[in-house]
């Protein structure tokens, strides 16, 4: 969730002017009807005075999900773009909501990460003269999930002081409960085809789907 704000004079107030249904998002290619989201208007119809949100949206690839620091790629530029949706504007009344669809253009063998960024923008004649206005914006995380079923394989391995945790199924792989030499860790999601590195000398402790691992010098025990 990101914060914008609109500018005129000294006199401000914070306005959630719209909500994002939901912000993480599960598409297939072979599941249409169920690929999108939905962008409602925080504020009731008024009577006798028709008011809109105005809001744009952008889509980007994300070529190292689960990083601290996402790298980005934007995906209508691209020759031949894997996901597209539909509107990239839109114009929504108070009280109302609309459907953004999200396409898939080509199947996926591993599940890939995309961000849709949703952002309320404003006409000048939108603000009232004196007024800055604050508005929430949203980056949907879009996961985009291999047709069939989906494997989890979690390989881990040592080098430098560091285990690297590879997935080697078709999806992300979640950790939770994760424990570094005995030094709480935040929660890993390792994505296909994208390597994760946690610091530790001698034992790591995690959770993958309620189910508990211990490794100790690198080992796995049972």
């Amino acid at each position: 969730m990101v914060i914008g704000m609109g500018i005129v004079g000294m006199t401000s107030f914070t306005l959630p002017a719209i909500e994002v249904i939901p912000i993480i998002k599960q598409i297939k290619m072979d599941t249409p009807r169920d690929n999108y989201i939905t962008i409602k208007s925080s504020f009731p119809a008024s009577e006798g005075k028709e008011q809109y949100e105005f809001v744009s949206l952008d889509l980007f690839h994300v070529t190292n999900p689960g990083e601290a620091k996402e790298n980005f790629e934007k995906e209508l530029s691209k020759p031949s773009p894997t996901l597209l949706f539909s509107p990239t504007k839109v114009v929504i009344p108070y009280g109302a909501s609309k459907k953004i669809r999200i396409m898939a253009l080509k199947p996926v063998e591993k599940e890939q990460i995309y961000r849709l960024r949703v952002r309320p923008t404003y006409p000048e004649d939108a603000i009232d003269p004196g007024k800055v206005r604050f508005a929430i914006g949203y980056d949907v995380l879009v996961r985009y999930l291999p047709n069939g079923s989906l494997t989890q394989e979690l390989k881990v391995s040592c080098s430098g002081g560091n285990y690297q945790l590879e997935a080697m199924g078709n999806s992300r792989v979640e950790m939770r409960k994760v424990m570094a030499d005995g030094n709480k860790v935040e929660d890993t999601n390792v994505y296909p085809n994208q390597m994760r590195k946690i610091k530790a000398k001698r034992e790591l402790t995690f959770e993958v789907e309620n189910k508990p691992y211990q490794y100790v010098a690198c080992a796995l025990k049972e």
